[in-house]
């Protein structure tokens, strides 16, 4: 591509220059044309001059003619065959160079078509060199978003947790011990909520992408009474869970919405706290457990941390026994 741009540099210079040196070239035809015209006009005027005066043949056909008339006319003749041989000694060279500029300037001509024709022939290489990484571009993109997504999907050796649902609980566990050093939660106690809500963001067949969003998105059973769940009132106009009559859970830690509005967390930093971005419900989860710190990362006080989030102790034995498969499978600091 470098060498194509000065290629295409290159003629245009050259172009430029040879444009110049025409336009120089042509008013030199130009102007040679219009000397050689005045020495045509000049030798005409010369010649009716000889056909009106006679010159040397005066004196035959007038012998009247005296000696001293005769004198003049031999040197006015003799002045007007120099000034007709001068004259068209110039008007031979003025043929010659105005035939020499005239060549000059068709190959002059020649030169320039051939350089826009290169110029031509470079500019559409040029362009299908620049589409061409241009699609590069975008499947090296592609390749990249492909990669990534594949590095989230990817699973830890010997567990069921994936690279993106580990970095998503890794990251909120890190965050928790700079704003709440004492809640002391582990990044595996998060996990093991994840896990048991929705399969770390895998529940029906979503998938968990690069930006930590859930496709499609998480939504629990509608909390109506029907199927032995209770009923639980719309809190927040459908906004969150997408039924504005009753409200159900929502994303991959399944949080009602009334409990996602008073500690939502935004993770990603990009202003908005999302119940179906892991990252952001990761962190939202840790904090809500946090409320029943401290010492999270002893049994006693996660127990009562999980009975918090749901009532049931199944479901606590259920998340304790995940959690801490996580915490041998995967034994990071």
């Amino acid at each position: 591509m470098q060498r194509t741009d000065e290629e295409i540099q290159d003629a245009t210079l050259r172009r430029e220059a040879s444009t110049e040196l025409l336009a120089r070239r042509s008013e030199q035809v130009t102007k040679a044309a219009e000397t050689q015209q005045k020495l045509r006009g000049a030798l005409r005027t010369i010649g009716v001059e000889w056909f009106i005066t006679g010159f040397g043949r005066l004196s035959a056909l007038n012998p009247t003619v005296s000696s001293a008339e005769r004198e003049r006319l031999d040197r006015a003749r003799v002045l007007s065959e120099s000034a007709a041989s001068s004259t068209i000694s110039k008007e031979r060279f003025a043929r010659e160079q105005l035939k020499q500029l005239q060549e000059e300037r068709s190959d002059l001509q020649r030169q320039l078509a051939e350089i826009e024709d290169s110029l031509g022939q470079l500019s559409s290489k040029s362009q299908g060199l620049t589409a061409s990484l241009e699609l590069l571009g975008e499947q090296l993109a592609q390749n990249e978003q492909r990669v990534a997504e594949a590095r989230m999907s990817a699973t830890i050796n010997g567990t069921d947790l994936s690279t993106g649902a580990l970095d998503a609980y890794w990251r909120a566990a890190v965050s928790l011990q700079d704003t709440n050093p004492s809640c002391a939660i582990p990044w595996w106690a998060i996990a093991g909520i994840g896990r048991t809500e929705s399969k770390h963001g895998t529940y029906r067949g979503a998938s968990l992408g690069r930006d930590g969003l859930v496709s499609p998105p998480i939504f629990g059973p509608e909390l109506d009474g029907s199927n032995s769940f209770a009923i639980v009132r719309d809190s927040d106009g459908g906004a969150l869970d997408g039924t504005a009559t009753t409200d159900r859970a929502v994303g991959p830690m399944q949080f009602l919405p009334s409990s996602w509005k008073a500690v939502a967390r935004d993770a990603t930093g990009d202003g908005v706290a999302d119940p179906q971005n892991l990252y952001d419900a990761a962190l939202t989860a840790g904090t809500y457990l946090c409320r029943k710190g401290p010492g999270l990362n002893q049994e006693g006080p996660l127990r009562a941390a999980y009975l918090s989030y749901n009532r049931s102790q199944r479901y606590v034995d259920i998340v304790m026994s995940q959690a801490f498969d996580y915490q041998r499978s995967v034994p990071l600091a």
